[in-house]
This record gives structure tokens, C-alpha cells and sequence, in this order.
């Protein structure tokens, strides 16, 4: 079988399975099967594939169509052009996460010298590691409360000299002010738990989802007390879930800590984070 034909016949069998994004995750699957780029597999498609190679690969889809996520059946997932290791202690980095990094690097704040920044709930460390690739002055800690999600979170951020892990349920062992407060925390609802996805629901870590019966429990939490830890002019940003703004924003304002709030939408028009300033 050459590449051509693996390719195909993994997307046939992800259409069969249910599988939403088919072609692009039989393409992702395939690059890492063969240890090869996706320029390779588009410029090589009538190379042939050694049985072995096969074997395994047979394995992998296997795993995928009973509903194991891609990237935790590859080990790692890309986040703003950073591969970040992952497996089942860590939820998977989404592309909208993505937009609270492209905030923060949009930021004036982010050209200060001696920058701080607490990345709460940090879970694989995917934006703490995406800011220190791009802000490598800056002095950023990632706290979380598992910890397993930090081990992994320790292993993804080795490279960086600039950041510091910590065992925290939210602010509860954090010291200090910072100048950006930026959090990706638990806001699935429980009573949403059944119409999640399989592979969310099943796969994921409960503890990096759910927060109380309305999703809100951990929002409320950090927003009553990121005050206390911001800088005059510091910047709060926030991923919620997309019918979470007028309530995050109620509460936001009822804390009396924030002088601007605004609720900004990802690339599908959905809301998806709070921002704010002290």
C-alpha cells in the first residue's frame, strides 16, 4: 500500500466511524505514523509503507474509532506553533485557547520590562509555554490544582527558564501581584455533562472541565479575588463557555475590582473570554 492509498483508506474508515473532521485527522494521523510532514506526505503519495508500519498504524485507528482523541492516541498537540505533550491527566489545547495568547501579545503590557505573569489553572502548560516562546523576559508561574496535570505541565515547560510551576487551588498558595492574570479554568456546567462530546466526556479529565451545576463555580472563585493579585492597570483574561458571558460579566462587575470588561468573540463568533482591566 502506498501513501495514497493509506491515506484514503484511514479517511473511509473515520467517515464510517463518525469522525467530524475525517480527511484532516487521517492526514495528522498518517504524518505521525510516518514520522514525516504533511509537504511529504502531498509529494510522496506513491512511496510504499513497510507492513510493520502498517500494523501499528491499524492499531492507532483502531483506538481513534472508539473514541479516543487524536491527540492524546499521537502524544501531543500543537498550540500557537508549540508541540505540547499530552496525554489523559491534561484537557487537549483548542484553537480558540489560542486568542488569550494572541491577546496578551497584542498587549502593550507585554513589551514591559519585568513583566509577571500567573497563568492559573494551567493545566499542560500550553499557554505558559506559548508566552515564554514569545516573551522570553517575561516571569511567568502556571498553578493548577491536579497534580498530575502539573507533572505534565513541568515536562512541557523544561525548556523555559522563565517559568515556574505551583500547586495551588486557584490563588490559595499564590503570592505576589502580576501585571496579566490570564486562566483557561473548568466552565463546563453539569447538567451540559450528557450533550458533550464522547471523546470530551469520556476521555478528558472531569477535574479540567466541570465547575458546579451552572459551569460557573471556579469563575466565580477567581474573579472574586483576582483583584487582590492584579496591578493598577493590570490585565484579567478569562476563557468562559459561549453562554456564560452575561453572567461572567455580572459577576465581573459586582466585584468591583475592574475598571473596563469586555466579553470578545473567537473566529466562529462565539463569545469566549472575559477581558478586563484593574
Amino acid at each position: 500500500m502506498n501513501i495514497k492509498e493509506f491515506l484514503d483508506e484511514i479517511t473511509t474508515v473515520f467517515r464510517k466511524a463518525g469522525i467530524a473532521c475525517a480527511e484532516r485527522e487521517a492526514l495528522l494521523l498518517a504524518c505521525h505514523v510516518l514520522s514525516v510532514d504533511q509537504v511529504y506526505i502531498f509529494t510522496h503519495k506513491d512511496e510504499y509503507i513497510d507492513e510493520k508500519v502498517l500494523l501499528a498504524a491499524a492499531a492507532l485507528v483502531n483506538e481513534r474509532c472508539k473514541g479516543r482523541p487524536l491527540a492524546y492516541i499521537m502524544g501531543s498537540a500543537d498550540f500557537c506553533g508549540v508541540d505540547i505533550t499530552v496525554d489523559e491527566r491534561v484537557l487537549i489545547p483548542r484553537p480558540e485557547t489560542e486568542l488569550l495568547v494572541e491577546e496578551i501579545l497584542r498587549s502593550e503590557l507585554s513589551k514591559k520590562e519585568g513583566l509577571r505573569i500567573l497563568d492559573l489553572c494551567t493545566g499542560s502548560g500550553c499557554i505558559s509555554a506559548a508566552l515564554a516562546d514569545n516573551l522570553p523576559e517575561a516571569s511567568i508561574l502556571a498553578t493548577d490544582l491536579s497534580l498530575k496535570a502539573l507533572q505534565l505541565a513541568g515536562y512541557n515547560l523544561r525548556p523555559y527558564g522563565n517559568v515556574k510551576t505551583l500547586r495551588s487551588d486557584l490563588f490559595d498558595k499564590v503570592e505576589g501581584v502580576f501585571d496579566i492574570i490570564v486562566s483557561n479554568p473548568p466552565y463546563v456546567a453539569e447538567k451540559d455533562r450528557d450533550t458533550l462530546q464522547k471523546e470530551v466526556r469520556d476521555f478528558e479529565p472531569e477535574m479540567a472541565l466541570f465547575s458546579g451545576e451552572d459551569g460557573l463555580d471556579a469563575i466565580r472563585k477567581i474573579l472574586a479575588e483576582a483583584g487582590e493579585y492584579l496591578e493598577e492597570g493590570g490585565l484579567f483574561l478569562m476563557e468562559i463557555g459561549e453562554e456564560q458571558a452575561e453572567e461572567v460579566l455580572k459577576i465581573a462587575y459586582e466585584t468591583g475590582s475592574f475598571s473596563s470588561l469586555s466579553i470578545e468573540k473567537d473566529l466562529a463568533g462565539l463569545d469566549r473570554y472575559l477581558k478586563a482591566r484593574k
